[in-house]
């Protein structure tokens, strides 16, 4: 187990408790008996690829909806918003922070867009992206709405289940990585 020290410590002139926390692993090795080899420990990638699964936009386009569970809203490239016939809201706008930090503005929120995936349909509120590099981005809302459940293998793989909320049937498909673009 790892353990956490408190120190007091004096950063930028004002003395502030610190909490440190060790390395589960390197606790290991230090507490071998002098000379003993540590077993072979198997850890995770430092970086997987988000999955993606295949949707039916509005009715009129299939595109590829990337998971990502640690965003907060569900968005849109504006080419696929126009692409699919997707109408807009330009009056309801908000800032979005992009994983590299930058800041941008939507363009307007997309309400009650309808998604097939597979042989479920969801209406999800979609803000609409400038210039985003995805076509559709399936944050908690979409997670929530269909209770997906992820399954992750050490390969890599992934498949997520989903639940029909109108007829609460459950259907599991394979996701796939996205391609390089």
């Amino acid at each position: 187990d790892a353990t956490v020290s408190v120190q007091k410590m004096e950063i930028e002139g004002i003395f502030e408790k610190v909490f440190t926390v060790s390395d589960p692993y390197l606790d290991f090795i230090e507490a071998l008996p002098q000379g003993q080899k540590p077993p072979k420990v198997i850890v995770a990638m430092e970086s997987r690829q988000l999955r993606c699964i295949p949707m039916l936009i509005n009715a009129s386009v299939t595109k590829e909806g990337i998971l990502d569970s640690g965003s907060q809203i569900v968005t849109m490239s504006q080419a696929t918003a126009k692409e699919a016939g997707v109408q807009w809201n330009p009056d309801i706008t908000i800032h979005i922070e992009s994983a590299n930090t930058s800041l941008d503005q939507s363009l307007g929120l997309a309400k009650n867009v309808p998604f097939r995936i597979g042989e479920i349909l969801v209406l999800l509120q979609v803000h609409v992206i400038r210039n985003a590099a995805y076509d559709v981005l399936l944050g908690r809302p979409f997670d929530c709405v269909t209770k997906s459940v992820v399954n992750n293998e050490e390969d890599g793989s992934q498949t997520v289940t989903l639940t029909d909320p109108h007829s609460k049937e459950r259907f599991t498909l394979a996701t796939y990585e996205r391609p390089r673009k």
